[in-house]
């Protein structure tokens, strides 16, 4: 992939997708520093992964097609994604509350 491409997100998003599920298609788990040489940046990997539809599943171990994944990575990263999520709506509702108090 070029990294040009990442510039055009916004209308080349499948283009993008198809681009990384090419580069991980039976490589396993690639870390973002392994990707970067590709010309991806970590920004891009996280949204490339997020607009895959589930194809493209991270972690600590970095990024994978599901396809090649086990039951418990795909597993493992589900989780994680809910743990980061809880912890963003806590931080959101603790920002509510702080804009309520001062409202107040």
């Amino acid at each position: 992939m070029q990294p040009t491409l990442w510039s055009q997100r916004q209308t080349n998003t499948p283009l993008l997708v198809a681009a990384l599920v090419a580069r991980l298609d039976g490589a396993g788990w690639q870390t973002a520093k392994q990707l970067r040489t590709s010309g991806y940046n970590d920004r891009a990997l996280r949204a490339i992964a997020s607009a895959s539809a589930g194809r493209i599943i991270s972690g600590q171990r970095g990024y994978c097609l599901i396809e090649s994944a086990t039951v418990e990575d795909a597993r493992h990263a589900a989780a994680w994604l809910r743990h980061q999520a809880a912890e963003m709506n806590a931080r959101a509702a603790e920002i509510e509350r702080a804009m309520h108090r001062r409202a107040a």
